[in-house]
């Protein structure tokens, strides 16, 4: 019984894998806030598919120790999220959201290396 509930639970990862996500294809857009540089970043994010719960940035080509994975940001007001990290950040940048509908995706190297504040930049959810 229990190896026919492993196979099952395994087909249906294997499935949810190949099985593009509804949201691949739609855009994000990704103000960056004034004030925000290396070691401060604060962005408002526009996503239509509903309520942003959770926002996690990842630094694509970090030097340092640890900082490989996903950082989480703070909500600050509306749709703004904050980043304050503990070293100077190294862009691009990719986000992973989590909607009020519980679901992730990510949007991947929308914040380019040479970004600006005030700025928007636009990404497609991979």
């Amino acid at each position: 019984m229990a190896s026919r509930l492993l196979t099952s639970v395994l087909s249906l990862a294997l499935l949810s894998l190949l099985i593009p996500s509804a949201l691949s294809g739609n855009t994000v857009s990704f103000h960056v806030e004034e004030g925000s540089n290396n070691i401060y970043f604060s962005v408002s994010i526009k996503y239509d598919g509903g309520d942003i719960t959770a926002v996690e940035l990842q630094e694509t080509n970090s030097p340092y120790p640890g900082v490989t994975g996903w950082e989480p940001m703070t909500h600050n007001v509306g749709t703004i999220w904050r980043l304050d990290p503990n070293h100077p950040t190294l862009p691009p940048f990719s986000f992973q959201i989590t909607d009020s509908k519980g679901k992730k995706f990510v949007v991947k190297d929308v914040i380019p290396p040479n970004w600006k504040p005030n700025t928007v930049y636009t990404g497609t959810i991979a």
